[in-house]
This record gives C-alpha cells, structure tokens and sequence, in this order.
C-alpha cells in the first residue's frame, strides 16, 4: 500500500478508537498496523545501511584477500533469517549480538575520554614547548569569556557556555572545594527519582575514569598500546621531543578511534532494525506494509546472492525508488506509536512488550537498554540517606583513582567532571571573579596561551 494511503487509513483508525467505535476490531488493527509500520520502517533503513556496510567492508584490505570479520559474517546470517518465514527464529542471537557491540562501545567510549583527558594536558604544554607563547592579559580575557557567556539571553544557552568556559579554564581548587560542588549538585536530586540520582553519579565516574569497563585492557590490544604510552609520561618532566612524538601517536590514535566508532555506530543501527523486524513482522498486517517494503527486501536479497561485485545500476534504480522512502515510513511511524500507551494495556502482554521494545529500538539512542520500560509507574526517591551512600562512593572512587595519578591528571579529570556539573554560581559576579581566579592563577604563560586560544575559538563559533 502506498505510504499516503497508510497515513490516510492511520488518522482514520486513530479517530475511531479515540471515539470508542468498534474498539475490539479496531485495536486488533492498530497491533497490524503499528506492527507493519514498525517492520517497513526498519527493513527500509536497514537496506540502506547494510549495503553501506557492504560497501565499507569491500574496501578493506582483509576483503581483498577473501577475508571477512565475524561482525560481518554475524550481520549477513541474520540479515538472511530476517527475510525468511520466520523472522523472530534468531532473536536471542541478535540480542546476543546487541549485547557484544554495545559493550565494545562502552570500551571504546572509555578510551576516548582517556585520551581527552590527556589531549588536555598536551594543550597546555603545547605553547611553552614550541616557544609560541603569547603576552595574555588575564583581567581582559575573563572579561571577554564572560561577554562570550552573556552574549546570548537564552539560559540554556548561557549555563552550557559557562560549563563549556570551565571545562577549560585551569582547576585551581582544593580537593574539598571539588568535592563540595559535586556534593551541591547531587543534593540537587533528593527526593526525586533516586535512578536519575545514579545515572548522573555514574556519568561523572565515567568521565573521570574512575570505574573503567570491562574488556578495557582486552578488547582494543592497538588502542591499549598507545594508552600504556601516555600512562608512562611524566609530564613535570616532558620535552618538545617527547610532546611532538605523544601528539603524533594522538591524532593517529583519534583517527583510529574515529573509525572504529563509525564501524560499530553503523553496525549497531543495522542491529537494532534486525531486532524490530523480528519483533514485529509476526505481529503485522501485510495489507499495511509499505510498498516500498519490497524493493528494501529486494536489495537485501541480491546483496545476499551477490558473490562480489554489487549490481551499480540495477542498486542505483532501487535507491532512486526509495528517495524519501524513509521519511514518510517514519512519519507513518509516529503517527501510530504515538498511541501505543494508550492502547498497550488492552493489548496481550507479549504483544505489548515487542511494540514497546521495538518503540526502544527506534529512539535517539543506538544503545538503549531493552530492559528498561517505556512507562514510569511507581520510581524509588532519592532520600537524604541514599543521597548521602552516593556522593560517599563517588569520593572514596576518586580518591583512590587520584591517588596514582600527576598533578596534571588529576586536574584534567577534575576539568571534566566540573563541565558536566550543573551551574555551581549563585550570581554573575561570582562567575567573573571565578574566572579572573583561575586565569589569574594559571601556571605558566604556556596554559593561559592554550586557555586564551580555545576560549577564542569557542567566541568565534
């Protein structure tokens, strides 16, 4: 069926069970129908994105010889199970599958921040190392990050600029004052959801590296290598020599990183669409699929069938077909997942938990938790005692992280954590006097050169 003749079915079918008109028939529909929207949508995208991941695949020197990673071979036996009679035959393996690329993500993530973290301290040897220090007048340049900040009337916009102007400005605080601002902004979620409480504890742990994720020391053996590299740096005592060769291993490092990101974001995406056609399909109304259906089952079949080179022109006829294909799917989409909370309760309870997760699996996030429901009922409270447990644990982490790491690590994680804290001023004044106390205290004319010239970046957009 044509996608605007859906849509047309869609508002009607919406009208109808909003008034109550026969509602039994009509909820039956709308499963087939959100159902059948789901599994169009995905197997759409999904033929995009797995013959771009053929594509990319091909072009690999392992490709050349014959070779192919396991990801890949994985993605290519449940692209085919998908377009079988019984799509949801391999579901636990593609979860399987999730479960692996998500954690490698997590890896991957870590490593990142990692050397983020170390990136930061190279900006502030740079300048003194290259003998390109400048003459930088603290009173003018806080005066100009705080113009930068207050250039904007939009709040939003102002507390992400001076998060932005912090993480870069150099930490000059006790430990104590660190830890009072965290502690100020974890109290913030007493008595709210105590999940969100974790959730925000948790991501500053992350980015201060204080509980790394499993596999870090095994998944990535080339990425560890240069991490042991930078471990082993003593940055009181760093040379020009050593920050060019420790620059160089950076950006080749980030170009690494880069692409092994873009491998498995893409792959992941690949992954999820697989999941929602084998949660769905079962459950759709054929009559509702989108005509377009059969031209994405279609490129997934000849890519299955290819040998080696892909048809060029009979593909770019298809994709010339699916212009804008994606799109009016996922119109088509919202248009009925959008009630799926109102109707799920009168649905059978399997039936529900597959529309739900695959509502999960065409979110924002490409790694959302499957075990998480879509429908807040009854959340615990973050009481004074559970708040209390956190920002104890939070400390006792750091502590024990801190203890082994440089002065200049240390500051750098403490940089991150307090970009990712909400605004910890009571006024403008106490934000220009922060400031004018950081800059003022820079260590050297290489740090305020480095702090001026991000904080200009920032101002120039």
């Amino acid at each position: 069926m044509e996608a605007r003749q859906i849509q047309r079915d869609t508002k009607i079918l919406l009208t109808d069970l909003a008034a109550d008109r026969e509602k039994e028939a009509g909820l039956a529909k709308y499963r087939g129908m959100l159902a059948a929207a789901f599994s169009s949508y995905a197997l759409i995208k999904l033929s995009l994105n797995f013959f771009t991941l053929c594509e990319m695949e091909q072009d690999t020197e392992a490709a050349e010889n014959g070779e192919h990673g396991e990801d890949y071979w994985t993605a290519l036996g449940l692209v085919r199970s998908i377009l079988g009679d019984s799509p949801e035959k391999e579901e636990a393996k593609t979860r399987a599958f999730r479960d692996r690329i998500t954690a490698r993500m997590k890896v991957l993530t870590a490593y990142t921040d990692f050397f983020e973290l170390h990136e930061y301290i190279l900006n502030r040897k740079e300048a003194g190392l290259l003998d390109e220090c400048e003459k930088i007048s603290p009173e003018q340049l806080a005066e100009e990050a705080f113009s930068f900040v207050f250039s904007d009337q939009d709040k939003m916009v102002i507390n992400t600029r001076i998060q932005s102007v912090v993480e870069q400005l150099p930490v000059r605080m006790t430990k104590q004052r660190f830890y009072d601002i965290v502690s100020e902004a974890v109290a913030l979620y007493k008595g709210g959801e105590l999940q969100s409480a974790k959730d925000f504890i948790e991501s500053l742990g992350d980015a201060a590296l204080l509980h790394l994720p499993e596999g870090f020391d095994t998944e990535y053996p080339e990425l560890k290598q240069t991490r042991e590299l930078f471990d082993a740096v003593t940055y009181k005592e760093l040379d020009r020599e050593e920050y060019e060769v420790l620059s160089r291993e950076l950006a080749a490092v980030t170009r690494t990183m880069e692409g092994l990101a873009t491998g498995d974001l893409l792959l992941q995406e690949i992954i999820n669409d697989i999941l929602i056609v084998q949660l769905t399909a079962p459950l759709a109304d054929r009559e509702y699929m989108d005509d377009r259906y059969s031209v994405a089952k279609e490129i997934l079949e000849t890519i299955l069938t290819s040998d080696k080179e892909l048809p060029a022109e009979r593909f770019d006829n298809w994709f010339l077909s699916l212009e804008g294909a994606q799109e009016e799917a996922y119109e088509t989409l919202l248009l009925l997942e959008g009630s799926l909370e109102s109707y799920a309760d009168e649905l059978s309870d399997e039936e529900a938990k597959a529309l739900r997760t695959a509502d999960l699996l065409t979110s924002t996030s490409l790694f959302m938790d499957l075990d998480q429901s879509s429908i807040h009922v009854v959340e615990e409270k973050a009481e004074e005692a559970e708040i209390e447990k956190l920002k104890t644990e939070f400390f006792e982490a750091c502590d024990a992280t801190f203890a082994g790491l440089s002065k200049e690590e240390k500051r750098s994680r403490m940089a991150k954590v307090l970009s990712m804290v909400p605004v910890f001023f009571n006024s403008r004044d106490e934000i220009k006097e922060y400031f004018l106390y950081a800059l003022e205290n820079c260590r050297d004319d290489s740090e305020l050169t480095a702090v001026s010239r991000i904080i200009h970046d920032m101002i120039q957009g």
